[in-house]
């Protein structure tokens, strides 16, 4: 199972400068209004990530477990891709 984990900055400047650091580090960072920043724990060292927003004084307000399948529903967006009847067709030819 994986985690999403939210932190709180006491400013916006030392949410981005995570960020940016977090970013660079092949994490997958997403900023908030109001100083907040999650990342997604996928395969990522956690011990890392705390450490940098622990460095750029952040503080972590919650963690949430992730169902793997939201990630592939999410991506593939396969709830959202409609075939018309009229395309499936078990009748072809296989002569050709």
């Amino acid at each position: 199972m994986n985690s999403a984990l939210l932190f709180d900055f006491a400013d916006i400047t030392s949410a981005g400068m995570a960020f940016d650091t977090l970013e660079q580090l092949g994490y997958d960072p997403v900023l908030h209004e109001g100083g907040r920043l999650h990342i997604h724990m996928e395969g990522n060292d956690l011990i890392s990530a705390l450490e940098i927003m622990q460095v750029h004084g952040g503080r972590l307000i919650q963690e949430a477990a992730i169902d793997a399948n939201a990630y592939t529903d999410t991506a593939y967006s396969l709830d959202g891709i409609t075939i018309p009847a009229h395309i499936v067709n078990e009748d072809w030819n296989e002569e050709l």
